[in-house]
């Protein structure tokens, strides 16, 4: 077990520090406060965009800046500080001809600011309005695909084993993009050499912080790489079981493993 202390504490988001719910409960604010209180750094390392990850750093009331969209961007209070963009044409060809055998394969382009389908599946009907940008419509177009995104989210909601398929095939694209598979429901594909280990790489140059004085927990396949860098790894006891090899696992689930690690390794020093 590490032995460094802890300065710096990253903690992914669904299923990790919430469930279902749009912010961050009392007990776990309360948590992040005893950790600043101490002089130790807070922040999130999450697959959302920014923009849907607002509520929960406002909630934390982060002070550096956190982890989005698979670690393709920096976010700090309202400003992008990095980010590395995906061309989407890359895919085009492969994910064409899935759209074009499988009419309910929803894509949808993320931007800074909304997330917008190509085509308008029963999956999207079903949730007009509940995120910005489902109600524009972008089109199949060769114009559609030649241009960069922040990242392209395939789902398919019957969960028939086209996911599984479908990234099969995207090994091929390996040197120029990087993918997150969600079993066989969805697949978030950002640009090449992004996840969330490497976001936090270029985070601890920003803070000038070493990957041994952090504590990264998550609780998905996407959080393997995080957890493997930082000088603690810890998965809640909801996490997949790919995760189980981490430094830790907690008795308690999602928010309450978060806030048993952070007790077990943090402020007990």
């Amino acid at each position: 077990m590490n032995k460094f202390p802890v300065q710096l504490v990253v903690s992914d988001i669904d299923d990790t520090l919430i469930h279902k719910e749009d912010h961050l409960n009392e007990k776990t604010i309360q948590t992040i406060e005893k950790l600043k209180r101490r002089g130790i750094q807070f922040t999130l390392a999450t697959g959302r965009m920014p923009y849907r990850a607002e509520s929960y750093a406002g909630d934390a009331k982060l002070t550096v800046p956190f982890i989005a969209n698979n670690g393709s961007i920096l976010y700090d209070r309202g400003r992008m500080i990095w980010c590395k963009m995906l061309y989407a044409k890359i895919i085009q060809e492969i994910t064409q001809r899935y759209m074009e055998r499988n009419p309910q394969f929803t894509v949808i382009f993320s931007f800074t600011d909304r997330e917008c389908p190509l085509v308008r599946t029963e999956w999207i009907r079903k949730r007009l309005g509940k995120y910005k940008g489902y109600d524009q419509t972008l089109g199949n177009t060769p114009d559609v695909w030649n241009q960069t995104v922040h990242k392209i989210y395939v789902l398919d909601d019957a969960r028939s084993g086209i996911i599984g398929a479908f990234a099969d095939e995207l090994e091929y694209y390996r040197n120029e993009i990087s993918f997150f598979q969600y079993g066989e429901f969805s697949i978030e594909i950002v640009a090449g050499g992004c996840s969330k280990a490497s976001g936090l790489t270029r985070l601890l140059e920003y803070l000038s912080i070493q990957a041994d004085c952090v504590m990264a927990v998550g609780d998905h396949t996407n959080d393997i790489e995080l957890i493997k860098k930082a000088g603690i790894g810890v998965a809640v006891a909801n996490a997949d079981s790919q995760l189980k090899a981490a430094d830790y696992v907690t008795a308690g689930e999602r928010d309450l493993g978060v806030k048993e690690a952070i007790e077990k390794f943090v402020l007990s020093e």
